[in-house]
């Protein structure tokens, strides 16, 4: 008898959708490996993602599509967009940096994924981001790095076990696109060989795939061997998130809620005392440093500071002051023995942090602008005026969720991708 009948355990049954996404990922990873080696890796990235999401899509077709994924999939193709016609996110040079671009699109990959198949801890983007992003990057692909192996091996099973002329059908179509392309291949490599102009069109792309000895088909079998734990990851990511259960999801998310629960043991008191510290650090800052902050908004500057120098110096300042305040207030809200809501007191400090982290925003904004207006528009500055304004929405969201008690952290999320993927056009 089977160990898992005797243990009343369901037995492994692979679906026709993973079986067949199984297989066609050894080709989608291989393509992977190529976009940092091949002279056409822009081209070979969006074939890539272009694969990536029709997979997804066959897989989860029977889900129900949440609203929200619409989003993370524009993004997403959009950054892409601009990776293959040469653009990226904005950066010293004409052509942008691709590699940040290219880094946006994997974790955007990751959220659309997450997204489709509905298994977003909260439902959807928000407060439980933390625990989304560990599913997403590591328990969920981690989890399943041996489904692929376990799905092609059922998919090898049924063959074997099947009859008839079902049986044959599979292997003959299997068998005829095995001939097929190495037919294919041997044909284009006698018509590259019989003519320049079309040898110097397919050459990279025979070179790539290249099955004779030599170092071409060392570097083709190293390619290969690398493309497999990307494979596994990607089809553990993939198919992990389909066959996850909801409540295991539900168990993850109880869990991360009660561990904040537990947290909660500093007096309120303590925290209005640290916090009204801040605020009064602060309003004597701007008390003191009036001239310095505000010079912009009256095109004067500073004695002793260049136009490039007092704007790099406010957006540093911005970026400082946002990471110290926001840390200040999660561990407010998460740790605070009285919900933060439930005292006027804390509300108000609270929100002197956020006006203070306004107030930065909107004077790195304005230094920005002076910037620009002397010394004209680049797309680095362009960034670095996203990035400001960006914050900005982040303290004006936090504000509006601490005063009315709803979620805005998803609106500032998407604000953000949106916002992104429309900047590599620039």
């Amino acid at each position: 008898m089977d160990e898992r009948t005797e243990n009343n355990l369901p037995a492994f049954t692979a679906t026709g959708a993973e079986k067949l996404t199984a297989l066609l990922m050894y080709i989608a990873a291989y393509i992977y490996t190529l976009c940092s080696v091949s002279d056409n890796k822009r081209l070979w990235f969006g074939v890539f993602v272009l694969l990536f999401v029709l997979m997804v899509e066959y897989i989860d077709r029977g889900v129900p599509r949440p609203k929200e994924s619409w989003i993370w999939l524009g993004c997403l193709l959009l950054i892409t967009f601009c990776v293959c016609i040469g653009r990226g996110w904005p950066a010293y040079g004409e052509s942008g940096s691709p590699e940040y671009s290219i880094l946006a699109v994997h974790i955007l990959a990751v959220w659309w994924v997450l997204s489709r198949s509905g298994k977003l801890a909260a439902g959807e983007s928000g407060r439980l981001l933390p625990l989304d992003a560990l599913n997403g990057f590591i328990r969920i692909p981690f989890g399943n790095f041996f489904l692929r192996l376990r799905c092609l091996g059922q998919g090898i099973k049924d063959l074997t076990r099947g009859k008839g002329r079902g049986r044959s059908t599979v292997f003959g179509v299997a068998a005829a696109i095995i001939l097929g392309a190495l037919l294919l291949w041997w044909s284009v490599s006698s018509l590259s060989s019989a003519d320049s102009g079309f040898a110097e069109l397919t050459g990279g792309i025979l070179a790539m795939f290249s099955l004779e000895p030599g170092e071409r088909f060392r570097e083709f079998a190293v390619r290969f061997v690398l493309s497999l734990p990307v494979a596994a990851w990607l089809f553990g990511l993939i198919a992990g998130s389909v066959r996850m259960a909801p409540e295991k999801l539900r168990a993850q998310r109880e869990g991360t809620e009660s561990l904040l629960r537990k947290i909660c043991i500093v007096p309120a008191g303590v925290w209005i005392a640290v916090t009204a510290v801040f605020a009064a650090v602060y309003l004597v800052f701007f008390a003191v440093q009036a001239s310095y902050l505000f010079g912009a908004f009256a095109r004067r500057l500073p004695e002793g500071f260049i136009v490039s120098e007092y704007a790099r110096r406010g957006f540093f300042e911005l970026c400082r002051v946002i990471v110290i305040n926001f840390t200040l207030l999660w561990l407010v809200t998460r740790t605070s023995a009285k919900p933060v809501r439930g005292s006027c007191a804390a509300m108000v400090m609270c929100t002197l942090l956020l006006a203070a982290g306004m107030l930065f925003a909107v004077v790195s904004i304005s230094k920005l602008v002076l910037y620009i207006s002397c010394f004209g528009f680049t797309p680095k500055r362009l960034q670095s005026s996203w990035l400001a304004m960006l914050m900005l929405c982040g303290c004006v969201c936090a504000a509006y969720s601490l005063w009315t008690g709803k979620k805005s952290f998803r609106f500032w999320m998407v604000f953000g991708a949106v916002t992104m993927a429309v900047l590599n056009l620039f």
